[in-house]
């Protein structure tokens, strides 16, 4: 995504996470753009419709509202509204993962990825989340995933910040090293 929708984005995200903070529905309204981005995601006919620049916005909008009704609360349902009259459903996702983030920085939250070969025990993700969390000084929300093409060892994605300390990744160094010779 280019750098001017992203500012766009963000300048949703900002002032939805500014509306929702006044009735302390942080949490809620993040559950709701979780849940209208997915329904978007996996529905093929509204990802069409959504982005169909042939209908109109006042159509777009009585589908959603019949998709959403009572499913969102009246400030998510506002900011639907709102991007498909100004013909902006498409920045969504991208509005979910700037109010993520925002809402991260705001409770001292940091997310980051643990990616390993195979299923690690609950007490070693425990551990690895206790010394990262000692160590950031932050609360931390840790996703773990498994990627069995990193033949042994984990990944860590920490922000902008990549540990690889896969088998994988040690070999492709490996690689890069006896090819500068």
């Amino acid at each position: 995504m280019n750098t001017e929708l992203q500012g766009i984005a963000s300048s949703y995200a900002e002032a939805v996470l500014d509306l929702s903070s006044k009735n302390a529905q942080e949490e809620n309204v993040l559950d709701e753009l979780k849940m209208v981005n997915t329904v978007f995601a996996s529905d093929k006919d509204m990802s069409i419709i959504i982005n169909h620049p042939a209908i109109r916005a006042t159509q777009k909008k009585e589908i959603l509202r019949t998709v959403f009704s009572g499913k969102v609360s009246t400030l998510t349902d506002n900011l639907i509204n709102l991007l498909a009259d100004k013909r902006r459903l498409d920045l969504l996702p991208f509005i979910e993962s700037g109010y993520r983030e925002l809402l991260n920085k705001r409770k001292n939250v940091v997310s980051a990825l643990l990616t390993c070969s195979e299923t690690m025990a609950d007490a070693n993700v425990a551990n690895i989340k206790a010394q990262l969390t000692e160590h950031l000084g932050k609360r931390l929300e840790l996703e773990v995933k498994v990627d069995p093409s990193l033949i042994g060892g984990v990944v860590l994605r920490l922000g902008d910040q990549v540990i690889d300390g896969s088998l994988n990744g040690r070999l492709k160094a490996l690689e890069k090293a006896l090819m500068a010779v």
